[in-house]
């Protein structure tokens, strides 16, 4: 096979010239973890890659006590280094993707059994711990607190098969650190340019009004270590509600803040029904028992409460909320996309998919159609609306209107997304920080 660069270039970014970017590739293959090394041959994860002492961190020297101190909870276990220094100047770094192959990565194969993983990239001298355990690893949170919370970073997630399909994306699912962009040939397209600075994106989240206030989405850079970072960053990362919802004791107002449009459609739904076409499983319609006040979804196309009567089809499945004991989706589910839209088979999860998409953007309805509502996005997030205004503000910032605000954002072709068949070349510009 031909080799495939894989391009990792912090020389184009506005960091100062002495700042430390590093690069770590992990992925997933038939139930084995790997890392990449610096030569961008993938190694099977061991325990004994565990070398780093918990509370040490490479370069500690470098800082004062105050610093070390503030750093230790950092590195709460034993840890792996699998950080790859990346150039500051040109040439930029390159690996060779065509690396991962059935030679080094037995059982790669296509579709599940491809190479599934993450291009993580973090600034300054604190570097991503990665704890591998006896079942998989303990990767870097972006929590206000745990194992690399105290990190700057960000990252990429892609699969690479053993066909050399390249399929990635830029993501703020979890956390906006700072930009990336994602490009790459055959057929690429540039994703996750920024028409924002750093700062004037963080400034937007940390100015977002109703249960956003204080929800401690803002992460601050601790001014004990502020040398360890870039000078004059203040902020290590904006975390998203998908993150702060699922620390709990953070998510303040965000818990209950779709309750009352959820059950607002719920009652619409009792004599109007619900129909999803995903565009692969088809039609199902959902109707709301008015006993019960379930939300149950039966396989066809019926527009009226007439013609679903007249029909009389069997109960496909049911959407239950999450606990405790809620009869109907939940903002916690909402949130997450979780919960009642992630559970039951293909096709459930596929219409859970898009009840999630259109309340996260404010547009719950009588239809939801995959098929078509990308032609619709210039409605999502309406004025006065309930919605998800991360996603909103993630959208509004690149360049191409494309993100991952939230897990399924993929649903109606918003998501940041490039598909490489053969791919021979893939690009990932780290984004400028001041400028």
């Amino acid at each position: 096979m031909s080799s495939v660069p894989l391009t990792l270039d912090a020389t184009q970014t506005d960091l100062a010239a002495d700042v430390g970017v590093y690069a770590y590739i992990v992925g997933l293959v038939a139930g084995v973890f790997y890392r990449l090394d610096a030569n961008g041959v993938p190694q099977a994860m061991t325990l004994n890659d565990n070398t780093q002492a918990a509370q040490s961190f490479p370069d500690s020297g470098q800082l004062d006590a105050a610093a070390i101190a503030a750093l230790q909870p950092n590195y709460p276990l034993a840890w792996a280094d699998y950080s790859i220094a990346l150039a500051r100047t040109a040439p930029a770094t390159q690996l060779d993707l065509s690396q991962i192959n059935t030679t080094t990565v037995p059982g790669l194969g296509i579709g599940a059994n491809a190479f599934s993983g993450r291009i993580y990239v973090s600034v300054g001298l604190p570097r991503l711990p990665f704890t591998v355990q006896a079942s998989g690893y303990a990767a870097p949170v972006p929590y206000a607190d745990g194992p690399g919370a105290q990190c700057l970073f960000d990252w990429i997630e892609f699969s690479y098969d053993s066909e050399g399909n390249f399929n990635g994306n830029t993501t703020q699912v979890d956390q906006f650190g700072f930009a990336m962009s994602l490009d790459g040939a055959p057929g690429g397209s540039l994703q996750g340019a920024m028409s924002l600075t750093r700062d004037a994106l963080l400034a937007k989240i940390g100015a977002l009004t109703g249960p956003f206030v204080d929800s401690g989405s803002l992460v601050a850079v601790n001014a004990a270590a502020a040398a360890a970072y870039p000078a004059n960053l203040s902020t290590l990362r904006a975390q998203s509600p998908k993150t702060l919802t699922a620390m709990g004791s953070y998510s303040g107002g965000l818990t209950d803040y779709f309750n009352d449009t959820l059950s607002a459609w719920y009652l619409n739904w009792q004599t109007t029904p619900l129909v999803v076409n995903d565009g692969a499983t088809g039609y199902y319609t959902g109707v709301v028992d008015s006993g019960s006040g379930v939300l149950n979804f039966y396989q066809g196309q019926y527009t009226t409460l007439a013609q679903w009567q007249a029909a009389a089809p069997a109960v496909a499945f049911a959407m239950v909320g999450a606990a405790p004991s809620t009869v109907q989706i939940a903002s916690i589910d909402v949130w997450q996309c979780a919960n009642s839209l992630t559970a039951g088979g293909a096709a459930q999860q596929n219409v859970g998919k898009n009840i999630a998409a259109a309340f996260n953007r404010g547009v719950p309805g009588y239809l939801l159609d995959d098929t078509v509502c990308h032609s619709e996005a210039g409605s999502f997030y309406p004025s006065g609306g309930t919605w998800n205004a991360w996603a909103a503000i993630m959208h509004a910032a690149n360049t191409n209107g494309l993100a991952y605000g939230f897990p399924y954002d993929d649903v109606c072709q918003q998501s940041p997304t490039i598909q490489l068949n053969a791919a021979t070349q893939v690009n990932v510009v780290i984004g400028k920080f001041y400028s």
